[in-house]
């Protein structure tokens, strides 16, 4: 009896409580709500972003050397699907102009059309001692790769490449008899190709001479 006469004299204060109970947890539902989505809309966002990036073209452009002789410039596919329109600019910074044997090389001056993934292009740069200027420093490049991927997104990298990686590395080699032997047969060949070219020539000028003699007589 005492409850009821208690919730009786305390109707309006207990619908006040009810009510701000209500809102409370409207209020908490709400929270909840949106805090939730936003964790869903981060968590797609995340999610696309990583899909995105697992499926980008990857190229790298860089130098390398396998016998520490001879640098060649290379260009790389190491994602996992192709790349297309790639254009390739190598500006050296410590000195002004390209090595000489990059300067025709078409990777940099044309471009490259198509590059699948795992696929590596090859310009020879040169030897060591070649490309070092007079007091045996190695040349620095900045490279930009520029490309697009099948669904013509377009992407940027850049950053720098530096030789002196192998400075105190590399080998000289000077030539032996065996090279020696080898370049003489390579001559040797030639030679003997143009005298069998002139020898043919020859007697084929003497047969026409000796069918025009006998045409005249005749």
């Amino acid at each position: 009896m005492e409850l009821n006469k208690w919730l009786t004299d305390n109707i309006n204060l207990i619908s006040v409580l009810n009510i701000t109970l209500t809102i409370l947890l409207t209020a908490l539902n709400v929270w909840f709500a949106r805090n939730s989505q936003k964790y869903s809309a981060e968590s797609l966002r995340q999610n696309e972003k990583i899909r995105i990036e697992n499926n980008t073209p990857n190229l790298i452009a860089y130098f390398d050397s396998k016998d520490l002789q001879i640098v060649s410039f290379k260009l790389a596919n190491i994602g996992v699907n192709a790349a297309k329109e790639i254009k390739v600019k190598l500006t050296p910074k410590n000195r002004t102009v390209l090595p000489k044997d990059l300067l025709n090389s078409h990777m940099l001056n044309e471009g490259v059309a198509f590059l699948a993934p795992g696929q590596t292009l090859s310009a020879v740069a040169g030897g060591f001692i070649e490309i070092m200027d007079s007091e045996r420093n190695f040349p620095n490049f900045e490279v930009t790769v520029k490309f697009k991927d099948i669904d013509d997104n377009q992407y940027v990298r850049a950053y720098v490449l530096d030789l002196n990686m192998y400075s105190g590395n590399y080998a000289t080699r000077e030539r032996g008899l065996t090279e020696l032997n080898k370049e003489l047969n390579t001559i040797e060949k030639h030679v003997r190709k143009a005298v069998r070219l002139y020898e043919v020539r020859d007697r084929r000028e003497r047969e026409q001479l000796i069918n025009k003699s006998r045409r005249i007589r005749g």
